[in-house]
């Protein structure tokens, strides 16, 4: 492998697929492991952000509940941009020296591995997924191309020209438009994803690197590397529309899901400027780690955090956007470049509840009862909560090896008669690996 084919800090030799990414709940294989991701299984349910190492060859697995590295997975040869499925099942990594995408499927039954590699152009930088996750893009720099993979089959559908260097890609989010950062002839190449065509071009600053798009698909942020300065092209004309002094060497941006700021790193000074969207001027600036590269935005109703690849200290930045403040520093690989974020969501889980008898000596419930399964598969160690049918406390139970939580209680003659009258309610809490449940279950006389 030569030195050509890594990133250099001063002009880092990729882009970025830079990931914005909102909790939410969805389906997923059940897991019957307790919480916390063991070596050698699936990724439970969280959040995770994916961090290429590229020098070191590898990716981390950031969980974001802790801020540590709980898995870290062989990439190939100098791996640059990476993309995560929006249900956490698959990452798509650009091995950029061997001209290939190598998939890790997060749900391997002995852990995080790659399970695919498809060859692409000469030296891939970038990857970005279409809103539907049907279709990966990838920049080929040295190309001067975009691979289009399907990401059913992976394999690649097409091959588009775009430009020289083409090391930065972003997605429109509706999916009907791809922009290409070109370093090499300081433009961005717009393609039409329907027939995979070239349908402009946009001049920008000096050596483009990591773009993003807006929520609303009405401006693209460009990051003008060699210029130090931060583009901002008008979607409805293609057109550079304003500039936005930032300094230094701005390598990626990624928009808040409002809209309302670009967060930009500056590999020169280390640090991460925060543009108004509406003003089109640097609101604030907060420090970071040495020649940041990739940035990568967590949110969650109480808040959010900025993940920032620090390309020459070997860990990744925590932020805290609601004050931006460095909240911790992740050790990960040799030099990090890109990384993404995506959601495992919590399992689905099925409550059954069984019938109860009703005792006279002493007065009360006895056998309370309710299974709690994943995808057919019992869940131990869960707390049940039994209660009457308008939420009045029974008793709680946890479940066993089959699933099973049973408990007896002695509520009162008028408790007892409601329960055996109108059943009683069997209910599992949500938590961050599984979905709420109840069951209904009913009461008969002993």
């Amino acid at each position: 492998m030569t030195s050509a084919l890594l990133p250099r800090s001063t002009r880092p030799r990729a882009a970025a697929a830079v990931a914005l990414c909102l909790l939410a709940a969805g389906t997923l294989t059940a897991l019957t492991a307790a919480p916390g991701h063991a070596a050698g299984a699936p990724l439970p349910p969280g959040t995770y952000v994916y961090v290429a190492n590229s020098s070191s060859n590898t990716v981390s697995v950031i969980d974001t509940a802790t801020n540590t590295v709980v898995d870290t997975v062989p990439a190939g040869i100098s791996p640059t941009g990476v993309a995560a499925s929006a249900d956490g099942r698959r990452v798509y990594v650009t091995d950029s020296g061997s001209g290939a995408v190598r998939v890790i499927d997060t749900q391997a039954a002995a852990g995080p591995a790659v399970v695919a590699i498809i060859a692409v152009g000469v030296q891939p930088q970038a990857a970005v997924l279409s809103p539907d996750g049907s279709r990966l893009y990838v920049g080929n720099d040295v190309s001067g191309t975009v691979s289009v993979i399907d990401t059913t089959a992976d394999s690649v559908l097409a091959t588009v020209p775009s430009g020289s260097g083409a090391e930065g890609l972003a997605v429109s989010p509706d999916g009907s438009r791809l922009y290409v950062a070109n370093t090499g002839n300081h433009s961005v190449t717009v393609i039409n994803t329907a027939d995979d065509t070239v349908a402009a071009t946009v001049q920008v600053g000096a050596s483009p690197v990591g773009l993003a798009v807006s929520p609303d698909g009405g401006h693209v942020y460009v990051p003008d590397h060699g210029d130090g300065t931060l583009t901002v092209i008008d979607t409805a004309s293609d057109t550079a529309a304003a500039t936005v002094p930032i300094g230094g060497s701005p390598h990626s941006a990624v928009v808040s899901p409002n809209g309302a700021s670009v967060y930009v790193t500056d590999a020169a000074s280390g640090t991460v400027s925060v543009v108004s969207t509406t003003t089109e001027a640097v609101t604030s600036t907060f420090s970071v780690g040495t020649a940041p590269h990739g940035i990568a935005l967590t949110m969650a109703p109480g808040g959010g955090s900025a993940y920032v690849a620090d390309y020459g200290a070997n860990d990744v930045s925590v932020v805290n956007l609601s004050s931006d403040t460095l909240t911790a520093t992740v050790p990960v690989g040799t030099n990090p470049v890109y990384l993404a974020a995506s959601v495992i969501p919590p399992a689905p889980t099925a409550l059954t509840a069984g019938t109860a008898t009703l005792t006279l000596l002493p007065l009360g419930e006895a056998d309370l009862n309710a299974t709690l399964t994943s995808a057919g598969a019992p869940l131990a160690g869960q707390r049940i909560t039994f209660t009457d049918t308008s939420g009045g406390y029974l008793c709680h139970a946890t479940t066993d090896q089959a699933g099973r939580a049973a408990c007896s209680t002695a509520p009162g003659l008028l408790d007892s008669v409601g329960v055996l009258l109108t059943g009683y309610r069997a209910s599992f809490a949500a938590d961050r690996y599984y979905t709420a449940s109840t069951a209904h279950g009913n009461t008969a006389l002993l």
